[in-house]
């Protein structure tokens, strides 16, 4: 399930379109232009971002700028009466295609499917597997090894720890770790989370002086990989 937002003021012109993608289990997000100012750090949990831009062309290169400093997805443009030197203007500061504006929202859902599956097609032959302490991680295979020991865990503690590998070392709210790991699922709660968390610290540590999973009380956890990998380095 892929995970959609879209930057703008006005959502008329994608209603159509938000309609397409949620058909196919989408989870379609939308925002308005103040919301890069005020949580850039929450992009890099997309896998496709669309903007609507604005009439101020050095606005528009900020907010490009801004996403794609913070975002690991691809990014299309919207916008009316933009002339093919400006539109070249702004893909060249990081965006990966342009609409314009009235469009085709069967051709442009299906266009940024496709992209999407390629994208996922390079991740699966890609070898992705990271190494915190005397923990090895392997994304491909879901294989999680503690020195020399495979640690076996459920589906969800699994993606707990996938999210906040992805987001190594920065605090990530409750609210999206929930979104994330349960897909929306209304019954999820914070106990719920917090019995997780629990069971997965019991399962995880660098070292045994120190906690992998920090919790950040009242907002949510951050995966401590700066201190595992420094203790590691005493150590050896």
């Amino acid at each position: 399930m892929y995970n959609l937002l879209l930057i703008s003021n006005d959502v008329t012109p994608y209603i159509e379109l938000i309609d397409y993608f949620k058909r196919d289990f989408f989870n379609v997000y939308s925002e308005a232009l103040d919301y890069l100012d005020s949580s850039p750090q929450e992009l890099d949990s997309y896998d496709f971002i669309l903007l609507h831009l604005n009439a101020s062309e050095a606005n528009n290169i900020k907010m490009i700028q801004l996403i794609k400093q913070h975002a690991v997805c691809p990014l299309y443009l919207f916008s009316r009466n933009h002339l093919p030197t400006e539109k070249a203007l702004l893909m060249e500061h990081g965006a990966e295609g342009h609409i314009d504006i009235p469009f085709s929202s069967q051709e442009v859902s299906s266009r940024i499917k496709a992209v999407l599956r390629f994208l996922n097609n390079v991740k699966r032959n890609s070898h992705q597997s990271i190494k915190i302490g005397k923990l090895v991680i392997n994304f491909d295979n879901r294989e999680v090894v503690y020195e020399g020991h495979r640690i076996k865990l459920t589906n969800v503690e699994y993606k707990l720890l996938k999210i906040l590998v992805e987001h190594h070392d920065n605090l990530v709210s409750k609210d999206k770790i929930i979104r994330y790991v349960w897909d929306d699922d209304l019954s999820a709660t914070d106990n719920a989370l917090g019995i997780h968390i629990t069971r997965l610290r019991k399962k995880l540590k660098c070292q045994d002086d120190i906690q992998m999973i920090e919790t950040v009380w009242g907002l949510g956890y951050r995966l401590n990989l700066k201190a595992c990998e420094y203790k590691d380095e005493t150590n050896s």
